[in-house]
């Protein structure tokens, strides 16, 4: 799609509307002309509103002209996953049974939290159904697609979002991850990702979460200190969500505090259950390096894992997936390709026993993690296992190309975070590929530093969504 500078960050914005030198309708109707450029290639809003845009920031534009500070993300454009309310939009759920469903009444607590801080809702961006896939399509908007190579998937299951902040559509959208969800296309669009440690950014919906204490929602921006800034405005407790949790201390502080100096770093290229691609482990063995040169003390520990985490993970998330499709008396076959079928029709099978050992499943994961975890600060490992396949093609490394090496800081709640690190050459196409990086529970700002950190130091030779445009 081309090259350029890209548009302006969160921080960059925020800060210009605030002190006066521009004004958030400007920002939007900038925002509105790159989306009616660039969407059509990539489908990453599903659902737009201008005329709504407009009288929101028409709203902040008359609180700094009256002297008030609107807060810190004044005039920032945000798209927001169609899995999450946001007033005004029918809330699909990629998912035709909801298609036709009132706009919502009200706002997620994550949105609203994000408009109290001056943030501007744009729109709606494209999800698998339910969120159940890492590629993002449906049978109510289609594909959306990968803006470094149209003919790819962006991931999933946050795939619009990472498109449209990887293109700088908008500078912000929201995302949630219950098996990799935000790191995945993160990822795969050359973006920096985060995923907090479970209930810091609260999932208050009318409806109770599918997946239980696996998914957390969280913001997609084009750096870590914007992530940042849209991170300490959306955590902290709520009364709307019974596992919700507060972090102390500032995310944006880590991102200034960013290091990796002196960090015990654990590098397992497989964690010892995935067949990973050699051109994958190759670029993130560049990051590696970058940690060692940087301060960080790096180990290498081979394996982590005794199983696959897709079991635990499926025995655990599929009742909640089944429960959810019935919802609606649409029939299933009308409503979902065959591989969003497979995690809902596992439920079949799950009986109390299978249920007790995906809580083992998940135990055993969390007795793994605890002893690297009792040894070194982080444990670092590729992200993906490969790039990510075209639209409509399975992935040579099977369904969980993606999620094999994501899904285990699920079943764990722990923080983790993606860094693009290279570029990878596949069928004439350039991907971008990333290293992640996790800690323990409620280790967030320890992660937040040493992602910030690691992509400062990869800022000369990683992928950068700016160039992408």
């Amino acid at each position: 799609m081309g090259t350029g500078v890209g548009p302006a960050g969160v921080t960059e914005i925020a800060s210009s509307v605030r002190q006066g030198d521009r004004t958030v309708l400007d920002v939007l109707e900038e925002a509105l002309e790159r989306i009616a450029l660039g969407n059509p290639a990539l489908n990453a809003f599903v659902a737009l509103d201008p005329d709504r845009a407009r009288e929101e920031a028409a709203a902040v534009d008359a609180r700094v002209r009256a002297g008030e500070d609107p807060g810190p993300l004044a005039g920032v454009p945000v798209g927001v996953k169609d899995l999450e309310d946001a007033q005004g939009f029918v809330t699909t759920h990629g998912d035709p049974a909801y298609a036709d469903d009132p706009p919502s009444a009200v706002d997620s607590v994550e949105v609203a939290r994000l408009k109290s801080a001056g943030a501007v809702v744009v729109g709606k961006t494209n999800t698998p159904p339910h969120g159940v896939r890492a590629e993002t399509d449906n049978r109510v908007f289609g594909p959306s697609r990968n803006p470094w190579a149209t003919t790819r998937t962006p991931g999933g299951s946050s795939g619009g979002s990472g498109a449209a902040v990887a293109a700088g559509l908008v500078p912000l959208a929201t995302g949630s991850d219950g098996g990799g969800s935000i790191r995945i296309p993160s990822a795969v669009c050359g973006l920096p990702g985060f995923k907090a440690t479970h209930g810091v950014v609260p999932n208050a919906d009318v409806g109770a979460p599918a997946w239980g204490p696996f998914s957390t929602r969280g913001p997609m921006a084009r750096s870590f200190a914007d992530i940042a800034v849209a991170l300490d405005v959306v955590k902290g407790l709520s009364n709307r969500d019974i596992l919700s949790v507060e972090v102390p201390g500032s995310f944006s502080d880590a991102v200034e505090r960013r290091s990796v100096d002196g960090l015990r770093v654990a590098w397992s290229h497989t964690l010892g259950v995935a067949d990973v691609d050699p051109r994958v482990i190759a670029a993130c063995e560049v990051g590696i390096g970058a940690l060692q040169d940087a301060g960080a003390r790096v180990e290498a520990v081979g394996k982590v894992l005794d199983e696959d985490p897709l079991g635990a993970w499926g025995a655990r998330s599929a009742p909640g997936t089944r429960h959810h499709f019935n919802q609606r008396d649409m029939a299933w076959s009308e409503r979902f390709d065959e591989a969003s079928l497979l995690l809902a029709g596992m439920a079949e099978f799950v009986d109390m026993d299978m249920l007790l050992d995906g809580e083992a499943g998940a135990h055993a994961v969390l007795l793994a993690l605890a002893d690297v975890f009792d040894r070194f600060d982080l444990l670092a490992c590729p992200a993906t296992l490969t790039v990510p396949p075209k639209v409509g093609e399975e992935s040579p490394y099977g369904p969980g190309w993606a999620a094999t090496m994501t899904m285990p800081f699920n079943l764990t709640r722990s923080p983790a975070a993606v860094v693009p690190v290279g570029l990878v050459e596949d069928d004439g196409d350039r991907l971008p590929v990333a290293i992640q990086i996790a800690g323990p529970r409620l280790s967030d700002l320890r992660v937040m530093s040493a992602a910030a950190g690691l992509e400062e130091i990869l800022d000369p030779i990683a992928p950068r969504p700016h160039r992408v445009l």
